[in-house]
């Protein structure tokens, strides 16, 4: 059922012994979403933890500071910036078990047994900002570090047509209680791994075009990720961005293989479509200028045809041809 932000909250006073679930492909959204949510109800005397069901990258080990380790046997599933269970990658069936979801993505599910979502916020860390509000945890330090953290990343870095005024408050807000700014505006948009530069150069010289230009796609295959050393799923998920970036592209696809016969295909848009609507026919989801899915079972020709070919239609309908 739909629950309102102090309903959630009444919930998360009246439990304890969390278990906090974080989406598989960890960005810096569902992770400051997780560690914040952790270390506030820590901070209330309730035992806690966030846990993800990939490697959690390097460079947000900065967030683990808001949060102590704690050992106990958990009780209460909250889950944070999930749209959907099958997210959860191998902690999916903990999902199915979900008290409350916290999230922010239209293309909810409403699989917890209550949801609270705000898709007009930006980032589901706005959402975990007012929750924290609401339960009368001071900010500190560590706890503002991770509420940047997601609302700098899933605006990139303020830039995305997805980010408001509330957005920009909230980032303020935090720099006040102290986030580090500068430094996390610098390893989530300027750092790079030599790994990635590599990759990177690798890809710009395959990028393929279609419907005039508007589509462009960047392939990632097992082969080239395993030809490069020291990257991690960090480094392969910026590529996302790449096409996009592209002068007089509407529709910038990766498709890049997890594993023989699993696929991910990212997609970021222009205003000209919507990329979550794109992706839901696909059996996927996710934001209007950003969102996935996924395939299995398929070679990587079927899956970047059957991409490229929703996209395709998605822009020939919107240009009316």
């Amino acid at each position: 059922m739909k629950v309102n932000l102090q309903e959630a909250c009444e919930f998360l006073k009246s439990n304890d012994d969390f278990l906090i679930l974080m989406h598989a492909n960890p960005d810096g959204d569902t992770l400051g979403c997780g560690f914040a949510l952790c270390g506030a109800l820590q901070r209330m005397g309730k035992r806690a933890k966030a846990v993800c069901a990939e490697e959690i990258p390097h460079k947000f080990d900065y967030l683990f500071a808001a949060a102590e380790t704690q050992e106990f046997e958990p009780k209460t599933i909250v889950c944070v910036d999930v749209a959907d269970t099958k997210l959860l990658g191998d902690m999916r069936e903990l999902g199915n078990s979900a008290e409350l979801c916290l999230d922010h993505h239209e293309t909810n599910t409403g699989y917890a047994k209550r949801v609270l979502v705000e898709p007009d916020y930006a980032a589901a860390c706005e959402l975990i900002y007012k929750v924290i509000n609401e339960l009368g945890v001071p900010f500190d330090k560590e706890l503002a570090n991770c509420i940047y953290t997601g609302a700098a990343t899933d605006t990139g870095c303020f830039k995305f047509s997805n980010t408001t005024p509330q957005t920009h408050l909230i980032a303020a807000e935090m720099m006040r209680f102290g986030a580090d700014f500068a430094m996390i505006n610098y390893v989530n948009f300027d750092l790079k791994t030599q790994g990635r530069i590599r990759l990177e150069q690798e890809v710009l010289k395959n990028i393929k075009y279609f419907e005039g230009g508007r589509v462009a796609l960047v392939t990632v295959t097992r082969a080239l990720l395993d030809s490069i050393v020291d990257i991690d799923s960090d480094d392969i998920g910026a590529l996302a961005n790449i096409p996009r970036q592209i002068e007089g592209v509407d529709v910038g696809i990766c498709v890049k293989e997890k594993k023989p016969g699993v696929f991910k295909a990212s997609m970021r848009t222009s205003a000209l479509v919507n990329a979550a609507e794109i992706c839901q026919k696909l059996g996927g989801g996710g934001h209007a200028r950003a969102a996935g899915c996924s395939f299995e079972g398929v070679t990587v020709d079927e899956a970047v045809d059957k991409t490229v070919e929703a996209a395709c239609e998605a822009v020939r309908k919107a240009l009316g041809r």
